[in-house]
């Protein structure tokens, strides 16, 4: 097992400059048992609806872990989801955290939760853009969905604010994402 871990890091390397994604399970950031079962409507969906959590920002694993337990107790305790609304989440660590993963409806985005994949900042970004690791990880992420098969290829890539009436993801981050090719507003 040990020589096949070696192996797929080795891998994973050579073929994306040394750069790997790093996807943080529920398993991993103690998470509890979703109660989720809606799929999306394709395997492989065409969009992607870029948020933030509105909440506090985490640096580390540690902190990053503490925030995933925070959202996933506010959205299924008290707002009385099966889960936490996005598919995945990023902190400032450069982790990708995963909520209800590649296949479950997510509940971020009225109109698009069963279309898009829901991709979040940890933190409140409506005065700064997220750190260059946390850009680095959706660059990654969004490049591995691709490459895997769960996301298009002309995928559409849009702020949560340019299909809802809120501010999330804030306006840095709208600044940094209209410059991207697969950006529409």
């Amino acid at each position: 097992m040990f020589r096949l871990a070696v192996f797929l890091c080795a891998l994973c390397a050579v073929s994306w400059g040394f750069q790997c994604l790093r996807i943080v399970t529920p398993g991993k950031w103690g998470g509890r048992p979703a109660n989720c079962s809606s799929p999306l409507k394709a395997v492989q969906t065409g969009y992607v609806i870029v948020l933030h959590t509105a909440g506090s920002s985490c640096k580390t694993r540690a902190e990053c872990n503490q925030q995933m337990t925070n959202i996933q107790h506010y959205h299924m305790n008290i707002k009385g989801w099966c889960n936490i609304a996005y598919n995945f989440l990023i902190g400032e660590d450069g982790k990708v955290y995963e909520g209800r993963g590649w296949h479950t409806e997510g509940a971020h985005t009225y109109g698009y939760n069963d279309i898009s994949l829901g991709i979040a900042f940890i933190g409140d970004f409506t005065g700064r853009s997220p750190n260059a690791a946390a850009w680095a990880a959706l660059k990654l992420l969004l490049h591995f969905a691709v490459e895997d098969g769960y996301l298009s290829s002309d995928y559409l890539l849009m702020a949560h604010g340019d299909v809802s009436n809120t501010i999330s993801p804030g306006q840095p981050i709208r600044n940094v994402l209209k410059t991207w090719p697969h950006y529409k507003h």
